[in-house]
């Protein structure tokens, strides 16, 4: 069978399996079913809509290569308007008519003997030749196990899951969190609000977003003259490769970084003691950096309160503090991020052998390249293992993936195979190095971030520039996959 004829399916709706469609039916795939479980495509975008959401890469770079968009209404695009360049991006290129909504995947299993792929979705089996996973890194809430969280007798919900319904005007308000989530939701509440108390496990480095809006002449240029809008984006992208560099091999540069962010403290806070507070003790990029304008102005506002006081317990009229405080809230906020280390969660992979995805990676998720596994034989994984980073774009990830992924199909093509799985001496090895770089990069220098866990385990970060990440990538390595001939698989499956 032609491999241009083979069925793929792809788990995921948003920037990733978008992306997929359009890509692969270029290259001439265009057997490809993809399954959200939301009721329209968007992925993250979709989910969080709370106040203040925006996007911290600039427009031009947060933006499908194939799809510029001259027509950004800022610097820094709101999360209203980039659910609406994915949605346009996918009625424009028919990808809308691949994308069965509102179905869920729950597992997928590999069939040894048809050499295929069976899904258990919502709305019933579905059978596919390749599997492609789309599902993000920051889909599952994280919801910390709070002592009586369950009590407490007013509203509370994540930023993922916004309450449109709540009404938080002149209302006490809790904020737990002081992520990139939590630096965007205060100041857009904190005007309406009676007042904000925000509770602070450590302060993250910030940086000024510098954000503008962009007039019509500016839009009328880009779209005019296209070279503009790839000059910008790719000043944008040297700029993050430079903090990329920073962040991994050149680490002389993040004092640099330091001391512009110190200084935003200092020209925005008065108070030497929440100065105090929020300037982190924490090395430069051990957590994510974050871009604002508006969170220490926000801070110095007389109704918003910093507590860096350990949550003892939640109760039904408040929060109380390890110090035996006790604040009463109308209403409480978690902004207390994602649960990234399970890449595919919650649905249930099980590969070749009846070996599943959770018992291969051991509690350690890996993948070379962040693409493919071995024992999981025509899969890849988009925005997978070590494929994050402390800067750069995630579009720019995924589409350096999904030519992985075509250039894997253009290999079965050639070969005139049916199964393409990587080797496991090339995974192994892939592993040894990234674990060796990942130990002298700014995220192992000790603070305590969503990257790294208990046992001192990075799943999530790649150590490297994303140049490299694009050149590794786009091709496949000599001798880094194992092909079946139609006779061998023949032989397999008898």
């Amino acid at each position: 069978m032609s491999s241009k004829q083979r069925t793929v399916a792809v788990v995921g709706g948003g920037f990733g399996g978008v992306g997929a469609v359009v890509m692969l039916e270029r290259a001439g795939y265009r057997n490809v079913t993809v399954f959200e479980k939301a009721d329209r495509v968007g992925g993250v975008w979709h989910h969080n809509t709370y106040p203040g959401a925006a996007c911290d890469i600039p427009s031009h770079l947060y933006e499908f290569s194939f799809a510029p968009n001259p027509r950004w209404s800022r610097r820094y695009a709101p999360q209203a308007e980039i659910q609406a360049y994915v949605e346009e991006v996918a009625r424009r290129h028919g990808v809308t008519d691949r994308i069965r909504t509102g179905t869920q995947v729950d597992g997928a299993r590999w069939d040894e003997s048809r050499l295929k792929w069976t899904l258990e979705t919502s709305a019933g089996p579905h059978e596919a030749d390749v599997l492609v996973t789309a599902c993000g890194q920051l889909s599952v809430p994280s919801v910390p196990p709070l002592p009586g969280l369950d009590s407490f007798a007013g509203p509370s919900f994540h930023t993922a899951r916004w309450r449109h319904d709540v009404d938080l005007t002149g209302k006490r308000v809790a904020v737990i969190g002081t992520g990139c989530s939590a630096i965007q939701v205060v100041p857009a509440i904190q005007p309406i609000v009676e007042a904000v108390d925000v509770y602070q496990r450590s302060p993250g480095w910030t940086f000024p977003k510098m954000d503008f809006e962009y007039s019509d002449r500016a839009k009328e240029l880009f779209e005019r003259f296209p070279l503009l809008q790839r000059a910008d984006r790719a000043s944008v992208f040297y700029f993050q490769e430079l903090a990329a560099a920073g962040m991994t091999k050149y680490r002389w540069l993040m004092p640099l970084f330091r001391r512009l962010a110190k200084r935003q403290i200092d020209k925005a806070i008065e108070d030497p003691e929440l100065r105090r507070k929020v300037t982190p003790k924490d090395e430069m990029g051990c957590k994510r950096i974050m871009l604002t304008d508006d969170w220490y102005p926000t801070l110095a506002e007389p109704n918003v309160g910093l507590i860096g006081d350990r949550i003892a317990a939640v109760t039904p009229a408040g929060i109380r503090t390890e110090d035996g405080a006790e604040r009463a809230y109308d209403a409480i906020v978690l902004a207390t991020g994602f649960a990234t280390h399970g890449f595919v969660a919650p649905m249930e992979i099980t590969g070749a052998g009846g070996r599943s995805l959770g018992e291969a990676w051991a509690g350690v998720p890996r993948a070379y390249l962040g693409l493919s596994v071995p024992d999981f034989p025509n899969m890849f994984l988009l925005y997978g293992p070590n494929t994050n980073g402390g800067s750069g774009s995630v579009i720019f990830t995924l589409e350096a993936g999904i030519r992985h992924v075509i250039a894997a199909l253009d290999e079965l093509e050639r070969a005139d195979a049916q199964r393409i799985e990587v080797t496991r001496a090339t995974a192994e090895r892939f592993d040894r190095e990234l674990r060796e770089r990942l130990a002298g990069t700014v995220w192992h220098t000790g603070c305590t971030n969503w990257y790294v866990d208990a046992n001192g385990n990075d799943p999530n970060q790649w150590p490297w520039l994303w140049t490299t990440y694009r050149r590794r990538a786009e091709q496949l390595e000599a001798g880094a996959y194992a092909l079946g001939a139609p006779e061998r698989e023949r032989e397999l499956a008898a």
